[in-house]
C-alpha cells in the first residue's frame, strides 16, 4: 500500500505551483520532494498523464512534449492506442529522469525492480 506522504507531497506540489505558476516546475519539485522521506515508488500512481502531477514532473523533466500536449495524447478522447503508446513514451522518457533526480528507493526485501516498474 502506498504511503499517504506521497500523495501529501503530491498535494504541495500541486498546490504550489497553481500558486507560483511562473516558478520553474523542477524548482517546485526539489522544494516538495527533496529530503522529505517518500519512496519515489509511492509517486507513481500519481505519475500517468494526463494527471496534474505526471505533466507537472514532464514540465519539470524538460520533456520535449508540452503539458497541453501530454494531456491531449492521453486524456479521455485520445485513441486508445495512441494514449498506450504516449504513456510508454512517457516511462521511458520521462521517469528514469524523475528516477535519476530524486534517487530510488528499493523496498526492504531488495527484490529487483520488474521491467515494467509502473503500474496502471
Amino acid at each position: 500500500m502506498p504511503d499517504p506522504t506521497a500523495a501529501v507531497l503530491v498535494d504541495e506540489a500541486l498546490a504550489l505551483r497553481k500558486s507560483h505558476p511562473h516558478a520553474p516546475a523542477v524548482e517546485v519539485l526539489d522544494l516538495v520532494i527533496k529530503g522529505r522521506g517518500a519512496w519515489l515508488e509511492d509517486f507513481f500512481p500519481h505519475m500517468w498523464p494526463p494527471s496534474p502531477f505526471a505533466l507537472l514532473v514532464a514540465e519539470a523533466m524538460e520533456d520535449c512534449m508540452t503539458a497541453a500536449e501530454w494531456q491531449a495524447f492521453t486524456g479521455p478522447s485520445a485513441d486508445e492506442r495512441l494514449r498506450d503508446e504516449m504513456r510508454r513514451q512517457y516511462e521511458e522518457a520521462v521517469i528514469p529522469k524523475f528516477v535519476s533526480r530524486y534517487g530510488w528507493s528499493q523496498p526492504q526485501d531488495q527484490s529487483p525492480r520488474p521491467r515494467s516498474w509502473l503500474t496502471r
